[in-house]
C-alpha cells in the first residue's frame, strides 16, 4: 500500500489542490487575529475592565519627537493595544478557564503548603500577601476614602480605627512555597497604612500582633481561610489598647475554652475533604449578647447589645469581625453595630442613627481595597 498521491491525480495537481487549501486556512486565519482589532474599534471593552485590575489605561502613542521618543515607540504602541484590543476580558477568561482544565485538574483556589496548612487562592490573596500584585491605584484611592472618612467622623466626634486582619499567607510565611513567600517586597497592606498614617488616620498594624500570638497556639485554622478565637482575641486585645481601653485586655487563659477538635472549613470544603481533616482549636468562653438584625440576610448587618452600661462601638469589617468581637466587645461595651464593609459600600446612614462613641475599620487584607468607584450608601447624603 503506497502513500503517493491519490489514484488518477498527479502530484502536480495534488500540490495545487492543497496550496488553494492552505488560501482558504490563511484568509480564516486573518480573519480571527483582525477580529479583536474590529471589535475594538466597534465595540470595545469599558475601561474599568482594566481599572478593576488596579491599573490605569495605557494612553494612545504620540507623534515621536526625540531619538528616546523613537526608540519608546513600539512598547508605547504594544501597551495601548494590550488595553484597547476587543474581547480583551473574554479572552483572559477564556485562557484562565483553558488552562485550569488543562494544566491543573484540581482546585485553582487552595494552596496545600507545608503540615497540610491550607491557603485560599481566590482573590490574589496569596499573591498580595507575598507582594506580587500591588494595586497601587486602588491602594491610593482607598486610603483617599478612608481619610475623607476619618475627617468627617472628626466633625461627628466619633474617633475612627483602621485595624486590617492579615491573610493566613501573611502569618504563616514559612509554611508557603518559595515562590509564594515574601522577600522584602511592599505589599498592599504596608502600602495602605503608611498612606492612612500620613492623612492622620489612626491605625494598628495587626500582622506583627498575630505573628507574636501564634507563639501560644494557632492563630489561624488549618482548613479554613480565618484566623482561630485566640487570633480574633489577639487583633481584639490590640485594637481595645490602641482605641485607648487598654483595661478592656481579655487573658486568653480564661477568656479562651480548652482545646476541642474541629471538622473540615471553607477551604477543606472548596478541596471535597471536608468531612476527612480534623484539627485540635479553642473556641471563646465569652458569653454573646441579644442580637438584632438590620438586614433581612441573617449574616448581614446587626447590633448586640450586653444589657448593662457602656460605650456603642460600630466595626465594619466582614466574616473575620462578624461573629467574634461583639461579644468580646460586649464585656466593657453597652452596644455593638455591625456592618459589612462591601468593598467601600457600607451603608452610612448607620452611623448617624446609632452615633457610635468609636467606629473600627476593619476589612481583612485581601478585601481591604474598595472596588473602583465605589462610596457607602448615603455618603454625602447621596446614594452609591
Amino acid at each position: 500500500m503506497g502513500y503517493g498521491p491519490p489514484k488518477g491525480r498527479s502530484g502536480a495537481q495534488a500540490s495545487a489542490m492543497i496550496l488553494r487549501r492552505r488560501r482558504y486556512f490563511a484568509l480564516a486565519a486573518a480573519a480571527l487575529l483582525a477580529t479583536p482589532l474590529v471589535v475594538g474599534l466597534v465595540a470595545p471593552d469599558s475601561p474599568a475592565s482594566v481599572l478593576k485590575e488596579g491599573r490605569r489605561l495605557a494612553p494612545a502613542p504620540r507623534l515621536p519627537v526625540t531619538a528616546e521618543d523613537w526608540a519608546a515607540l513600539p512598547g508605547v504602541i504594544d501597551a495601548f493595544l494590550k488595553d484597547h484590543f476587543g474581547l480583551r476580558s473574554a479572552m483572559i477568561r477564556a485562557h484562565k478557564e483553558m488552562g485550569k482544565a488543562v494544566l491543573d485538574p484540581g482546585s485553582n483556589t487552595v494552596l496545600v503548603g507545608r503540615g497540610g496548612r491550607m491557603f485560599y487562592l481566590g482573590e490574589e490573596t496569596v499573591r498580595q500577601s507575598a507582594g506580587l500584585v500591588l494595586r497601587d491605584e486602588q491602594v491610593a484611592d482607598t486610603a483617599a476614602f478612608l481619610i475623607a472618612m476619618n475627617d468627617r467622623l472628626k466633625q461627628r466626634g466619633v474617633p475612627m480605627l483602621v485595624a486590617v486582619p492579615p491573610n493566613a499567607a501573611t502569618v504563616y510565611q514559612d509554611d508557603l512555597p518559595a515562590w509564594a513567600r515574601n522577600a522584602g517586597r511592599p505589599t498592599e497592606y504596608g502600602l495602605l497604612l503608611k498612606s492612612l498614617a500620613e492623612g492622620g488616620v489612626r491605625t494598628v498594624d495587626l500582622r506583627p500582633v498575630l505573628d507574636q500570638a501564634k507563639a501560644g497556639g494557632p492563630v489561624y485554622y488549618l482548613h479554613d481561610s480565618h484566623w482561630t478565637p485566640r487570633g480574633a482575641l489577639a487583633a481584639f486585645n490590640a485594637v481595645a489598647a490602641a482605641s485607648g481601653h487598654a483595661n478592656w485586655r481579655l487573658d486568653p487563659a480564661t477568656a479562651l475554652t480548652a482545646p476541642v477538635e474541629r471538622k473540615g472549613g471553607d477551604l477543606a470544603r472548596e478541596l471535597g475533604v471536608l468531612d476527612s481533616v480534623r484539627e485540635t482549636v479553642e473556641d471563646l468562653a465569652t458569653p454573646e449578647g441579644t442580637k438584632t438584625l438590620l438586614t433581612a440576610d441573617p449574616v448581614g448587618d446587626y447590633v448586640e447589645t450586653s444589657g448593662k452600661p457602656g460605650p456603642t462601638i460600630m466595626i465594619v469589617g466582614d466574616s473575620f469581625t462578624a461573629g467574634h468581637f461583639a461579644p468580646m466587645a460586649l464585656a466593657h461595651a453597652g452596644r455593638v453595630v455591625w456592618a459589612h464593609h462591601r468593598r467601600c459600600g457600607f451603608d452610612w446612614s448607620l452611623i448617624d442613627r446609632y452615633r457610635p462613641d468609636m467606629l473600627w475599620w476593619m476589612p481583612n487584607e485581601r478585601q481591604l481595597l474598595c472596588d473602583p468607584g465605589v462610596r457607602p450608601v448615603a455618603f454625602d447624603g447621596q446614594a452609591r
